[in-house]
């Protein structure tokens, strides 16, 4: 005969083996967005930098070198920076934009779904010049 206990263990187990697909999807999800987050936080600094370089060297010769520099942590060849200057405005934009690769999105296993996918997280700073 079967006790209370050992159906208890048995609902209890049930529910485990439901519930732990989602919680780990949730897990996936929270790490993805963080490092998502953390990404765009190192481009929108690195796009200040650039900017501030700029404004301090009176050219935008070394910017790609200097956010290359200061994103080190990311694939350079996915980095793209846009530097414009204008005159009549009197303003320097600078625009790094990267192409975010999501957990497995290379072996086709994706949280996007696709083989290849990718974000395109773009950060922009203007200031005016001096």
């Amino acid at each position: 005969m079967i006790n209370k206990n050992e159906k208890r263990r048995g609902l209890a187990a049930v529910e485990f083996a439901l519930l732990m697909p989602i919680m780990l999807l949730l897990i996936m999800l929270l790490a993805e967005g963080a490092t998502a987050m953390h990404t765009y936080s190192s481009l929108v600094e690195a796009s200040r930098e650039g900017a501030r370089h700029v404004i301090m060297e009176g050219d935008s010769a070394n910017v790609e070198a200097l956010i290359a520099a200061l994103i080190n942590d990311l694939d350079t060849q996915d980095i793209t920076t846009n530097v414009v200057t204008d005159p009549v405005a009197n303003t320097v934009t600078v625009e790094v934009s990267y192409d975010y690769q999501p957990f497995g999105s290379n072996d086709g296993a994706g949280i996007l779904g696709g083989e290849n996918d990718s974000i395109q997280l773009v950060a922009q700073t203007t200031m005016p010049l001096p």
